[in-house]
Order: structure tokens, then C-alpha cells, then sequence
């Protein structure tokens, strides 16, 4: 009954129930026997008369809105989030207007409300329960979403009837107080200190802190799709209505809202499968659905960044078309296949190839494809060190493992029958780029990948060498069903139109030009008592606030930069310490070649990622995984915890611990499991191990 309650959005990322927080990451603290009465809103007193009017708004030029705190890291899109499509929304909004949104962050809904109800910004945009205490405070937009509280617990726990006496545990700020209170009086409310959100709540569940929680069925459906340690015992009665948050008495501005919302078609509940063609889709408003995989050539999340070939021609697609557009990720070709069958996508965007082979099983299926949007070669993986091979008949003997699903199958089975080769078949979890690292670390002899992706990994592997061109020119296309042919024409078209033109070669390079050559490297002569790089006081000056060591930022800034103002990174980090503009920016700054900006971003937001972690941990470990969460993501750390646990590893100690889970989400049936995805693993573990060692020579140099 839930999964016909769906709400169609745009990048639908966020994993976050309604009523919680997004970056609490220490262990929760319960307020025991607490009233039934909402803890929050007995905080909230009378709006002073400050308001902003519409007209102020129009005349001012900006309207401020309220977003929780790094709410971009909240999980990798696999069919959706809201939060990110609600502050996209709002965005649209605000240009339609001519206004610019500025941005207040905070960290949790209790200061969300707060610093509405002081007039500190003009709206939250965010998907916030319709409650009738809210209203006495508060205005609420139309709803954009229809949903369902649900009961949720340990997969042992049996499903509680309204005369049982138990005790349910909800975050901090919940509004789901008032329907337990209206239907189950028997049950205990049990308030926590913190707004956890609904993985974190589903994680104490399973450690067992407490048994009982509930949280949107949104998000129960969300949470569902890559973990299986919890359950849904029960349905509460009734449905809620999600709805953008304003101060009382500004109508002008609820009006203006108000038609946007109906003008955008943002309400629509909807069966998750469809099969409209295009015209239907930009009738009715709906996202274009891509189903596509999550991997280091279509689509993934790096600092809270959504990336991908895939991923970024599709957004140039939608855009162009004014239609949202929903990742769809699946785990296997045959998967994405079936998904686009059965209607739960519109098209294919996942570097498949189009060969005779591939042809005749997607026309049996009812479907076509493109034209070509690019093209790769077949390459033949070997280590470097491995016999020279220099012409095909020098593979006799020789071992190729690869995928019977990839493409590369039918090659591979060519060259047993002209060359002799030895053919294994790999197990179909093990990603293209996981051979390519078993041949780096000589566990198989050879394998084979597309050009791409070893564009892509020679950046990370010097122990592959590339011997042979097995296949050239080989086409890659988009995948549509056949009653969709106004879709295919558009494709096509923005194929003709953009195919080896600027802002293609722009992204290709970015994803797939080797960029090892770029990287400016500043030899610097170290001996007792020098300084360690041309920035040292700057760091020193720096650090003190935050209590870092600021030889370990020294040696941070070597590994980032080699100490160069002006390094960038093909994703769009720069400066000293590579910082994405979009997290400087939330930072306050505005110009990262600027060493003194540079140094003190990266400085804050290492102290940052360091506070999201538990204070029970040890200051040295609490640096590791910090460092760990600079360079790959905290959610990526985040679920190497999880996976660390779930191994029977230590989830408090990096070394030989949690670095081996980091690694272990580099293969499919972890990372599929994992709410940030798929990570490319080997790089945090040497980013941490080298930075280390590098800041331990650094402590004897200025002994």
C-alpha cells in the first residue's frame, strides 16, 4: 500500500525522514518518561513584528531560506531525495522571480523553526509535516507530498497492537507525538536529545539502544532499497501532508507559492511504474526517469558532489527539454533491462554498448537505441611487469578473466578460438575496474576494458600496462522502449547537436583524460629546522582555534596541492587545499587561489567532518576518519563503519579496521548496499595512510 504513495521528483537523494536531522553523528541521548506534549514547540513564543512583506522581498532582491547543514551529503540518489529537489524547487521558484536565494544553514529543525519564528530568513523549503500545533505557529503551502507514518523495528520485532505497553523512541523536533498520542495512549513516548535521521534512528534499532521508532514511509521506502536489517511493523492511521513552512500573516508570499506549486504540477502521487511516451511527460510535468549504474563512468557521489558522464550529459538533456530528472540506479545490465520494461524508467544511460550481440536482446525486449554519443575501444589489460605481449598471437597461454554479462564476453571467446587463450569467467559482482585492480596487484593475468574507464583508472594503477587494442570505435548508446519513439528523436538530436562539440569535450575530459601530467609537482629541499612549505605561518596562524597540529595540515596541503595556489581538479576543486567552490562558498569564501582563504576553508572543514564523528572515539582516530571523510565523502566513512560492524571488525579504529571495509565498497555487493554507494575505496585509505606518513617525517624534521 505505501509504494503506490509516491511522489515523482527530481534527484529524490535525501534519506532523511521529515522530522529529522541530517548531521548528528554521536551516540543518541534520551530524555526518559518525557511529556506527550511537543518538546519543541514549547520553545516557540509569539513572532515579533519584523516581517518581511512580498514587496520587501521583490524590492530587496533575495529571499532567505532555511537548508540543514551539508544536507547535499545526505545519501547517493537511487531514485530519490527530497531534500536536494526541494531546494532546487525553491530555487526555480526564486528565478522565476528574479530574486537570489540566499542560503541559511543550520543543524538540526529546532533552530530551523527558530530562526523562522525571529524572522531570520522568510521560508523553509523543505518537506515539513502539516501538523495542527505548527499552524497555530506557522503557515504552511500546499502539501507536495502525501505520505504515511510508519512503525519501524529490529527485524525480530513482533508488530505491536495499540493495547500493548511499550515505549516508541522519536528524534528530537518529531511531530509524529501527535498521532501516537491520538490513537495509541497505551505507548510511551520516549523524546531523544538529538534529531536523528531515519538511518541513524534504523541503526540504533539494530544496535539495540532502543526498539521502536517511526519515521515517513517515504523513507522507509528509501531506506529499504539498500538495507535489510529492518522492518515496518505497522502503519499509523493516518496520512500527512509535507508542505513548505512561512511566518503567519504574509499571504502575498503563500499566494505566490502557492500557484507555483500548482503551476509546476509539484503535487502528484503516482504508481512508481509508467510507460508515457515524451509528450506525456512534459504535459504532465513529470522527471524524466534514467535508469543507469553507479560506478565511476556514469554516476556517483564524491564530497557530497553528484557526478558522472552519464549523470551530466542527462542533466544538460533534461534541462534543455525544462524537465526534472530522477537517477535511477540498478545493480546489472540485465536489471537495467527489466526496469526499463517493466516501466520503472524512461530510457538507458549506462555506457552500454551497441554490438550485434546487445542489439538483438534489447529488440527482443521491445526496445531501441540510439545513435552513437560516443565511442571506446576494447583495451587488453596486462601488468607491466607480466610477459610482453606485442601481437595477438602472443596470447597464447595467457589467462583473461572477464564478465559473461559484459560486453567484452564475446571478444574474449573470439580470442580462445583464434589464439588459444585460457578464459575465466570473473563473478558478476566484481565491477570492470576491480579486475583492472586484481591485474595491478597481479591476483589474474589479464583482463579487458573499455578505453574510458581505463582512461580513468591509470590515473590511480601505474602497475597496468594497455598491450593491445582488441576492438576499435566501439559505440555507445542510449536504450528506449519502443513506444517511446518522440524521446528517441529528441536523443538523437541532442546527439547531432552536441557530440564532440564544446560542452561535451568538456565533460568527456573531464572524466576520462588522463590528468597525471597536470599535476605541478613543487620539490621542496626538507632539513631540521626549515620550513616545511611557503605557507607555514599561515597555517600556524590558523590552526589554533581548532586544535590541529598544523604539521598535519602541512602535510594535508602537500597531498593535496604539492603546495601549488592555482592546482584544480577536473570535478572543480581548487586552490591549496582542493575545496569544492560550492562547500567554500557555504564557508564564506570566495576566491580559493587566495592562500589565506584556501588554508583557513579547508582548515574549517576538516574541523567539521571531524566533529560529525563520535567524541568517544580517540583524538588520533577522530583525525584519521576526518581525513578519510575530507577526501571521499563523510557518508562514504559513514558506511565503512557500517560494513566494519557488519565484518566483525572495529568501527573506532582506521587502520586495519575500517580502512579494509572503505576497500571492500569498491566491489558490488557491498556498495550496493551502501547509502553513499560506491566509493572508490583504495583512494581514501592512501590518502590517510600517506598523509600520516608523511606527517610523522614532518614531526622529525621540526623536532
Amino acid at each position: 500500500m505505501l509504494k503506490k504513495l509516491f511522489l515523482i521528483f527530481t534527484f529524490l537523494t535525501s534519506l532523511t525522514a521529515c522530522e529529522q536531522n541530517t548531521t548528528t553523528s554521536n551516540e543518541p541521548t534520551v530524555t526518559e518518561n518525557a511529556s506527550q506534549k511537543h518538546p519543541t514547540l514549547d520553545k516557540i513564543k509569539v513572532a515579533k513584528p519584523s516581517l518581511r512583506t512580498w514587496q520587501q522581498i521583490q524590492k530587496s532582491g533575495f529571499i532567505t531560506a532555511i537548508k540543514l547543514d551539508r544536507e547535499n551529503e545526505a545519501a547517493l540518489p537511487r531514485s530519490g531525495s527530497t531534500s536536494i529537489y526541494h531546494q532546487q524547487l525553491f530555487t526555480l521558484f526564486a528565478q522565476e522571480h528574479n530574486l537570489e536565494v540566499k542560503w541559511l544553514t543550520v543543524s538540526n529543525l529546532p533552530e530551523m523553526f527558530e530562526h523562522l519564528e525571529k524572522f531570520n530568513a522568510d521560508i523553509i523549503p523543505r518537506h515539513l509535516t502539516i501538523t495542527e500545533n505548527r499552524r497555530d505557529n506557522f503557515s504552511f503551502t500546499y502539501p507536495l507530498l502525501r505520505d504515511k507514518e510508519v512503525l519501524i523495528g529490529a527485524l525480530t520485532a513482533q508488530s505491536p497492537t495499540s493495547e500493548d505497553n511499550i515505549s516508541i523512541t522519536l528524534p528530537a523536533s518529531s511531530a509524529y507525538s501527535e498521532t501516537l498520542s491520538k490513537y495509541y495512549p497505551n505507548w510511551t513516548i520516549t523524546y531523544l536529545t538529538d534529531s536523528l535521521n531515519s538511518e541513524q534512528l534504523a541503526d540504533e534499532i539494530v544496535k539495540g539502544t532502543f526498539n521502536y521508532s517511526v519515521i515517513d514511509g517515504f523513507a522507509f521506502d528509501t531506506l529499504k532499497q539498500y538495507r535489510d536489517d529492518i522492518k515496518l511493523l505497522l502503519p499509523l492511521p493516518d496520512g500527512i501532508d509535507l508542505a513548505w513552512m512561512i511566518n503567519l500573516n504574509n499571504p502575498t508570499l503563500l499566494h505566490k507559492l502557492n500557484n507555483f506549486i500548482s503551476e509546476h504540477h509539484v503535487v502528484q502521487i503516482a504508481e512508481p511504474n509508467r510507460k508515457f511516451d515524451f509528450k506525456t511527460l512534459q504535459k504532465k510535468k513529470l522527471p524524466l526517469r534514467v535508469i543507469t549504474r553507479n560506478s565511476p563512468e556514469t554516476y556517483f557521489l564524491w564530497r557530497g558532489e553528484l557526478l558522472g558522464f552519464e549523470y551530466e550529459l542527462m542533466r544538460r538533456f533534461a534541462s534543455l527539454h525544462n524537465l526534472k530528472l530522477e537517477m535511477v540506479v540498478a545493480d546489472s545490465y540485465d536489471e537495467m533491462l527489466t526496469m526499463l520494461k517493466e516501466g520503472r524508467g524512461d530510457m538507458i544511460a549506462a555506457g552500454l554498448t551497441r554490438t550485434k550481440t546487445s542489439l538483438s536482446k534489447i529488440k527482443q525486449q521491445k526496445m531501441q537505441t540510439s545513435i552513437r554519443y560516443n565511442r571506446v575501444s576494447e583495451l587488453l589489460v596486462a601488468h607491466k611487469d607480466s610477459p610482453v605481449i606485442k601481437e595477438l598471437a602472443d596470447l597464447k597461454g595467457r589467462t583473461i578473466t572477464v564478465r559473461k554479462t559484459s560486453s567484452f564476453w564475446h571478444t574474449a571467446q573470439q580470442l580462445v578460438k583464434d589464439y588459444q587463450v585460457k578464459l575465466i569467467a570473473a563473478d558478476e559482482l566484481l565491477a570492470t575496474e576491480l579486475l583492472i585492480a586484481q591485474v595491478a596487484d597481479k591476483s589474474i593475468d589479464l583482463t579487458i576494458a573499455d578505453s574510458n574507464l581505463v582512461a580513468i583508472e591509470r590515473n590511480f594503477r601505474k602497475e597496468i600496462t594497455i598491450p593491445l587494442t582488441l576492438e576499435d570505435d566501439v559505440p555507445y548508446a542510449y536504450v528506449v522502449r519502443n513506444n517511446n519513439p518522440e524521446l528517441l528523436n529528441f536523443l538523437n538530436e541532442f546527439i547531432r547537436k552536441h557530440y564532440r562539440q564544446t560542452f561535451y569535450n568538456v565533460v568527456k575530459n573531464k572524466y576520462f583524460k588522463n590528468t597525471t601530467h597536470q599535476k605541478k609537482v613543487i620539490a621542496s629541499r626538507l632539513k631540521s629546522g626549515s620550513e616545511l612549505s611557503p605557507y607555514d605561518e599561515i597555517v600556524k596562524s590558523n590552526v589554533t582555534e581548532y586544535n590541529f597540529d598544523w604539521r598535519l595540515i602541512v602535510s594535508q596541503m602537500y597531498q593535496e596541492s604539492r603546495f601549488d595556489p592555482l592546482a584544480s581538479n577536473p570535478t572543480g576543486a581548487k586552490g591549496l587545499m582542493q575545496m569544492l567552490p560550492r562547500t567554500a562558498k557555504e564557508l564564506g569564501v570566495t576566491n580559493l587561489t587566495e592562500p589565506e582563504q584556501a588554508i583557513s576553508s579547508g582548515i574549517r572543514y576538516l574541523n567539521w567532518t571531524r566533529d560529525r564523528f563520535s567524541k568517544d572515539l580517540p583524538v588520533q582516530e577522530q583525525i584519521f576518519f576526518s581525513l578519510a571523510s575530507y577526501n571521499a565523502g563523510f557518508g562514504h566513512v559513514k558506511d565503512a563503519q557500517r560494513l566494519a560492524r557488519q565484518l566483525g571488525f572495529r568501527d573506532d579504529k582506521w587502520f586495519n579496521h575500517v580502512e579494509k571495509a572503505m576497500l571492500l565498497l569498491q566491489k558490488r555487493q557491498y556498495y550496493k548496499k551502501a547509502r553513499f554507494g560506491y566509493v572508490r575505496g583504495s583512494e581514501p585509505v592512501n590518502y590517510v595512510r600517506n598523509i600520516h606518513q608523511r606527517y610523522l617525517s614532518y614531526i622529525r624534521i621540526t623536532q
